[in-house]
């Protein structure tokens, strides 16, 4: 469960209260991996149930509890970090539910639904595609750069798949698309999404790129040790 083992990785650098430790969770991945607080807490119970941390209540003008990791804790963390992933990630995405069950005649409407995905995810790689271009220094610096760099290829590889599906629902039309997408990287393929961009779904792609940038420029930038 990554989370659970995210929320001992935190406690392991400092003692934090739930809220603290959504807050630095965010800090880093943000738009990329949102928690809410009724996971954070949940999991947190779950932990010292566990044995793996202990909960202290402070008393001041606003009532609260602060978590310490355990021994159990630490050795939870240790198994979890050298242990490789027991299966690979599920394929799973609302997109494919759509295009499986869109009838056939509603395919112009289809169509039109997955060129707005293009032109977001098109300006999600261009953006990232700017913020990863240097490699930072520092061991921390690198990791999060990582994490940046793998939404960066995996927007790239949803915008590559779209023109895939816009070429074999359009016909021949798209082909032009897919062989951009293809054989010019990302950024042939949005040059050819922009050719039919309004200036209305430009600025909100642009809106959603903005998000996506804060949170990587964040991830790139921070020197934070914590």
């Amino acid at each position: 469960m990554p989370v659970k083992h995210a929320l001992l990785a935190l406690l392991a650098q400092r003692d934090s209260t739930g809220y603290e430790l959504k807050l630095r969770f965010e800090r880093t991945l943000g738009d990329f991996w949102q928690l809410n607080s009724g996971q954070v807490y949940s999991t947190l119970e779950r932990l010292r149930r566990e044995g793996c941390v202990a909960r202290q209540r402070e008393t001041g003008t606003v009532e609260r509890s602060r978590y310490t990791l355990l021994s159990r804790g630490r050795r939870q963390l240790a198994r979890w970090i050298e242990a490789p992933t027991p299966r690979l990630r599920p394929v799973r995405d609302p997109l494919y539910v759509k295009l499986v069950f869109t009838p056939p005649e509603e395919t112009p409407t289809l169509l039109a639904s997955f060129n707005a995905e293009m032109r977001r995810y098109g300006d999600a790689v261009e953006t990232l595609a700017a913020l990863v271009a240097r490699e930072p220094l520092s061991p921390t610096g690198r990791a999060r750069w990582l994490v940046a760099e793998a939404a960066r290829l995996q927007y790239e590889a949803q915008l590559r798949w779209l023109a895939t599906v816009r070429r074999v629902l359009a016909g021949s039309g798209a082909a032009t698309t897919a062989a951009d997408a293809e054989q010019g990287g990302h950024r042939g393929t949005v040059r050819a999404i922009r050719s039919s961009n309004d200036d209305v779904a430009r600025r909100s792609s642009r809106r959603a790129a903005a998000r996506v940038a804060a949170v990587a420029e964040g991830a790139i930038a921070s020197t934070d040790p914590r």
